[in-house]
């Protein structure tokens, strides 16, 4: 009996531990099903976390979310008449800008410039951009220079840069051209003064050629005064007739007829 009571124990305690793993593994499937279902929440769960990141914050403060326009397809005509305070505020509308005033004569850009009004500092640029397409002169990008230093206040920080490098372009355009000016007035300085010194070499060459032929004639005359007075000098003198009475004659001789021509004396010979 205590045998049978043992065993029928020991089934029991052993059928306890069967049903406990029979319930076990009874329980697997609803484990398994219930971590599927549980890995929604858990992706929920992890965005929300990676929502909170800073450094994803970061990346989204570096990169923003607003477009570009890209303004190299707009028309040069409706470019001139934006005044949109997106477009005035884009860079890429002002390089537009930029590029149509280029392509456009001196003439017709300095039309168009007059065209438009000087009310706010975006006309004004505009104004600037055409006129100093139009081959200017130093004094009037000068002006145009002063009249956009004017609106200086008033320029968006988005477009600021580029309207500084293209007053610096402005200026160092202006220092070229007065290079240029003052080169030319040196040169004009340079080229009246070599004629002056033209001239007055001329003179000079003139002056020197005259005297030398003053000078050759002097040689000339003084060569032939030389040979007569040594022509001269070789030549003898003539001798001279003795003039006293015979001494055969008598003293008391009757003078000569008054009347009488006297007898030629013999000429005497020059010396040429």
């Amino acid at each position: 009996m205590n045998k049978w009571s043992v065993r029928a124990l020991f089934n029991e305690h052993l059928f306890d531990a069967d049903g406990s793993c029979r319930k076990a593994s009874a329980l697997r499937p609803l484990s398994l099903l219930g971590a599927v279902l549980l890995v929604p929440f858990l992706l929920t769960g992890c965005a929300k976390n990676g929502a909170g990141n800073p450094v994803a914050h970061a990346v989204q403060a570096i990169i923003p979310d607003s477009k570009v326009v890209d303004y190299q397809t707009a028309s040069c005509d409706t470019i001139w008449l934006n005044d949109d305070k997106d477009a005035v505020d884009n860079g890429l509308y002002w390089l537009r800008a930029m590029d149509c005033a280029d392509r456009l004569s001196g003439q017709d850009a300095r039309l168009q410039a007059r065209s438009l009004g000087s009310e706010n500092w975006q006309r004004v640029f505009k104004q600037s951009l055409l006129v100093g397409s139009a081959d200017p002169t130093a004094a009037e990008r000068r002006q145009i220079i002063d009249r956009l230093n004017s609106y200086r206040s008033e320029f968006p920080a988005s477009v600021r840069p580029l309207i500084q490098i293209w007053r610096e372009k402005q200026m160092l355009t202006i220092n070229l051209l007065d290079e240029k000016a003052r080169y030319q007035k040196l040169q004009a300085s340079s080229d009246s003064q070599l004629d002056a010194l033209r001239e007055t070499q001329g003179r000079l060459q003139f002056q020197l050629d005259d005297t030398t032929r003053k000078l050759e004639n002097l040689t000339d005359i003084e060569r032939q005064l030389s040979s007569r007075k040594q022509i001269s000098g070789e030549m003898p003198e003539p001798a001279a007739k003795d003039d006293t009475p015979d001494a055969g004659k008598p003293e008391n001789k009757a003078p000569a007829d008054a009347t009488a021509k006297p007898v030629a004396e013999p000429e005497k010979t020059e010396a040429h």
